[in-house]
């Protein structure tokens, strides 16, 4: 009777000890993500500088930046109760905040089709009075349509603008007024109320150099954005403005290259291939990049359906999403990264 006592006793407690141990273990696990940043998280799944045609994951690039690559990557955040993606942790080269590591979100769908830089004469024609690619405004007196929408009427959650009027008399496809977008409910709709505002870089710097083709890797594509390579210019062959600091931006090409993981870290393939949209998590079609045509006055880089990365007329439409850096103190706090699990964030200085 002792004997079956003791063994009873026994096997509770290891049974105890063994189910402490798997709490132990699972909360240890969680703990590698909430609590931490979530660019220290994004770090955490580095798998190197090199990786081969068909990977997928976090990896280093560039000496400057830890990038999502590849088609099956768990890169999903609820933001603004939407879904965003990361598309990876940046250093100062790439945002131009001094001695941070920060992290690049984007939409995940399309907000919607727009020019990029056509502008209306007036609040009720449908008419434009240009269609440069000058994003920033600083030379032709009138900033891209783009510039406007994301970081006036999206960016303040608000149907109207001191500057350029109501938000349906301002968003247009093109010259003629059948292909004005009179419904701004979107822009608006998901735009960022002032709490949500708080948790992006207001003070990140987007550069604005281009190139005249398509004939370069994603890797001189970076350089060439930043003007660290040679013929690379601001649009209209110098004359607008080669950066501007502000909270929301457009994916650079090199953006969407980096992203496919069809080709492998060293490959230099150029832009113009139709296969980057294969095995590319960041890949829609018909979407814009910041990136202009260096050597005119009115084209832009977008994304083609096929994958490849052409220059387009500004005034023409594509889809478009709000990207934009979060501030180094936003931190983790569930989630896994999963479309079915997203990343949940908070920023307690924000």
């Amino acid at each position: 009777m002792n004997k079956k006592i003791i063994i009873i006793i026994t096997t509770i407690i290891l049974i105890l000890i063994i189910s402490s141990i798997i709490i132990f273990s699972n909360n240890d696990k969680e703990t590698l993500a909430v609590g931490s940043t979530l660019a220290d998280t994004v770090i955490s799944q580095n798998k190197g500088t090199t990786w081969s045609s068909g990977d997928s994951g976090v990896y280093y690039t560039n000496d400057h930046e830890y990038r999502y690559i590849g088609a099956n990557v768990n890169n999903y955040v609820s933001f603004n109760n939407d879904m965003y993606r990361i598309i990876g942790v940046f250093d100062d080269y790439s945002h131009g905040v001094t001695g941070q590591n920060l992290v690049k979100l984007i939409r995940s769908r399309l907000l919607g089709g727009f020019s990029w830089g056509a502008y209306n004469s007036s609040n009720t024609s449908g008419t434009y009075s240009s269609y440069k690619n000058d994003w920033t405004g600083n030379t032709t007196g009138v900033k891209a349509n783009l510039n406007v929408l994301l970081n006036e009427y999206f960016y303040n959650k608000t149907n109207t603008s001191n500057t350029y009027g109501n938000c349906s008399n301002w968003t247009y496809y093109y010259s003629n007024t059948n292909y004005r977008t009179n419904d701004c409910s979107d822009i608006v709709g998901y735009g960022l109320p002032s709490n949500i505002r708080n948790y992006i870089e207001p003070n990140a710097t987007w550069y604005l150099y281009g190139y005249s083709g398509t004939n370069l890797s994603k890797q001189n594509f970076y350089l060439c954005e930043r003007g660290d390579y040679s013929g690379c210019t601001s649009a209209n062959s110098g004359a607008y403005a080669t950066s501007t600091t502000a909270p929301i931006g457009l994916i650079y090409v090199s953006d969407y290259l980096y992203a496919s993981g069809y080709f492998s870290n060293s490959n230099t393939t150029t832009a113009s291939s139709s296969y980057y949209g294969n095995q590319n998590w960041l890949y829609k079609g018909y979407e814009w990049t910041i990136t202009p045509i260096s050597n005119n006055s009115t084209s832009a880089f977008y994304v083609y359906l096929n994958g490849s990365v052409y220059d387009s007329a500004a005034y023409f439409g594509n889809g478009a999403r709000p990207t934009f850096y979060l501030k180094s103190d936003v931190y983790v706090t569930g989630g896994s990264g999963t479309f079915d699990d997203p990343y949940q964030i908070a920023c307690d200085n924000c």
